[in-house]
Parts: structure tokens; sequence; C-alpha cells
């Protein structure tokens, strides 16, 4: 997303780096921000899903949620409560791809296809009433202790 941002600003000049003050003030802002949620010693990091958001609107690549809801709810509720993917940045704007409704559709599918290295066939039991005779006799051992203890 960094290097999609370069190339917006540098190569098609379609995004205006705001003046060197206004970039220090949204620094020692964020900076500040940082402080507070993640401590002194780990300033460095950073919420990756604002980081995410952040830079896409700078490149106009955020997805508008209310459009995808009125015009694809499947897919916006995909976006909305679905994982953050990259996916989601090529919805709209420039570089928007095709293929990007589909791979969030079937993201899930993907993710857990890879888990599942080998197929495990269910063998048919024997005698299928033992776990049922399992269960009775259970049920006459308890009855049993209570006469027992009564």
């Amino acid at each position: 997303m960094q290097e999609g941002l370069d190339c917006v600003i540098f190569a098609t000049g379609l995004c205006k780096l705001p003046s060197e003050s206004t970039m220090m003030d949204d620094i020692d802002e964020k900076m500040g921000k940082k402080l507070k949620w993640f401590g002194q010693s780990d300033t460095i990091q950073t919420d990756y899903i604002d980081y995410m958001d952040e830079l896409a609107s700078d490149i106009g690549v955020k997805p508008n949620l209310l459009l995808l809801f009125l015009t694809d709810p499947k897919l916006a509720l995909k976006v909305y409560f679905g994982p953050c993917t990259s996916y989601q940045f090529c919805l709209m704007g420039p570089g928007k791809w095709d293929g990007a409704r589909n791979a969030i559709l079937t993201q899930w599918d993907r993710i857990l296809k890879a888990t599942r290295t080998r197929i495990v066939h269910s063998s048919e039991e024997p005698f299928p009433l033992l776990p049922w005779l399992k269960i009775l006799a259970l049920a006459f051992l308890l009855v049993a202790l209570l006469l027992m203890f009564y």
C-alpha cells in the first residue's frame, strides 16, 4: 500500500503532499496517540487497520461501504465484518481489479482449504448400537448406586 501511495504521488501527481509543517504536526499528533496506546517502549508500532485505511483514503482506493451496501450487500458485509485484506482496496479507485469481489467472497474458503491437508473418511462402526448400550449401562449403574445408598 505504501508503494501505491508513492506511485500516486510521484508518478501520476494525482495526490499532492501537504506542507512540511502540516506533515510534522500530523507526525507529532500520531506519535502522541501511539504513546498513549502502546506505551513508551513500543511507539514504533501502529494499528494496522487504521494505517491501511489512512493510506487507502490518501490514494483514493478506500471502499465506500455505503455504496457497497446499496449495490452489493453481500460483498459489503464481507468487507465490513470479514478480515481486513488488501483485496478490499482493489474494489474502487485507481488500480481497480475485477477479481477483487470474488477474492473477498472466497477468502475464507482458501484459508480453510490450506488447513485441510488430507481427507479423513468416516468409518462405519461394526455395531451401531454400541454407543446406546454404553449410555444405558451408565444409567443402570447410576440407578444401582442410588438404590444402594438409599
